[in-house]
């Protein structure tokens, strides 16, 4: 595989907090089985940045948590571009203020990710903050004069899939010009399988999100839960070619805020997934655990169970985390997929 020829990863998610002021029910900060971990200092998380450009690392996605409850946050961004890593940083957007939305842009940064979860109530219930959806959109509006990159994400569920188009008419209104739906990743307990949107609502409200992004010059992307049309170019209208691959172990791993190594943040509540710590293994070390060979290696022909035998494995973007979280086998089948679900008796 090409992918195995990499000598490093090309991009590294880091989680520089637990903390955050939501209570996403999908998030795994509120599923008792993962483990909360402290923080690492300015100085500890510059030494990392540090060492991941010599390494040839060439970006880094700054997660959480929320990345700005951290008051080093754009220090550590800035000292991202120092090294030569690109850095992206994905937010809420709630914590910030006036004075923290103007110095953004002096780090170097001109790409934001904020995170948005339905139209106004519908928001505010999913994160569990009441007001937040106000809130965040004067956020957005700000940042938006500022004249840096916004864009907005939006994990498709079945509690805020039909909002999604009075959503993006807010967005359009205050100049937001890149919209993306975000798969829906159940992987932590079989009881999150519920929050899948259903497939007539994703096919009967995405020609309405389409038309608004052609009408508004918004650039869409988007990704679904596999499985949900026998032919998938249509509605994968935009979809960026990544979302139809599991990256973990062929092109990134995931950094915890402790420095704790997995191969993606969805496989990090098992420690059969641990593949080191960034403070104490070198780079290609790390890059070269068995876990990661053995999930570089892994291509769909290696698929067991329905997947295995599905005639689309080739062109769908099964997630084995999902696979290995729910059935903990990492060929096993992907329970979030449509097709699957189907067959074993669920509303779909």
């Amino acid at each position: 595989m090409i992918m195995s020829k990499f000598e490093t990863p090309f991009m590294v998610d880091f989680e520089v907090t637990n903390r955050c002021p939501y209570r996403c029910f999908f998030c795994e900060g509120r599923i008792p089985c993962i483990q909360k971990v402290d923080e690492l200092p300015t100085t500890t998380c510059f030494h990392i940045f540090e060492k991941l450009s010599k390494a040839g690392v060439l970006a880094i996605f700054l997660t959480g948590g929320e990345p700005f409850v951290r008051s080093d946050i754009l220090d550590l961004i800035r000292f991202c571009f120092d090294v030569g890593l690109e850095p992206t940083v994905s937010t809420n957007a709630f914590c910030l203020d006036e004075t923290t939305i103007n110095r953004i842009p002096k780090t170097g940064l001109n790409h934001i990710q904020v995170s948005v979860h339905g139209y106004k109530d519908i928001h505010d219930s999913i994160v569990g903050v009441r007001g937040a959806y106000d809130i965040v959109l004067k956020n957005l509006k700000k940042l938006v004069e500022t004249g840096i990159e916004v864009e907005v994400a939006c994990i498709g569920l079945k509690e805020n899939f039909e909002s999604i188009p009075n959503l993006m008419n807010d967005l359009a209104s205050i100049g937001i010009e890149k919209f993306r739906i975000l798969r829906y990743m159940p992987s932590y307990t079989k009881e999150m399988l519920c929050h899948i949107p259903s497939r007539k609502v994703v096919m009967d409200t995405m020609p309405k999100i389409t038309e608004i992004a052609k009408r508004n010059n918004i650039t869409l992307f988007s990704s679904f839960c596999p499985g949900i049309v026998s032919d998938p170019r249509p509605i994968y209208e935009g979809i960026h070619p990544m979302a139809l691959t599991c990256p973990a172990g062929k092109t990134e791993f995931a950094i915890l805020p402790n420095g704790d190594v997995y191969p993606c943040v969805n496989l990090k509540d098992n420690s059969s997934m641990y593949i080191g710590n960034i403070l104490k293994n070198e780079v290609k070390e790390i890059w070269n655990h068995p876990t990661m060979i053995k999930l570089r290696e892994l291509t769909p022909k290696d698929y067991t169970g329905i997947c295995g035998r599905c005639k689309k494995k080739y062109a769908c973007y099964s997630a084995r985390c999902v696979a290995f979280n729910l059935t903990g086998d990492i060929y096993g089948d992907d329970l979030s997929c449509y097709i699957i679900r189907e067959k074993l008796g669920f509303d779909v």
